[in-house]
């Protein structure tokens, strides 16, 4: 399994997982000894995603 990073910013990093053909996203609390989350998405769950995160960037536009 190979996790390729896509996206790297201090509490967030998005990479893809070739192995599970999934995307993976890191978020972080960004705090001293910081805690992590992961979340797995499918193809089908990272389209109903783009499709809310573009809703939304028109909602605060």
């Amino acid at each position: 399994m190979a996790w390729i990073t896509m996206l790297h910013r201090e509490q967030l990093s998005v990479k893809l997982d070739d192995k599970d053909e999934a995307a993976l996203l890191e978020v972080n609390d960004g705090g001293i000894a910081p805690s992590y989350v992961t979340v797995r998405l499918s193809e089908h769950e990272i389209d109903e995603l783009i499709e809310a995160l573009q809703r939304i960037k028109q909602a605060i536009l």
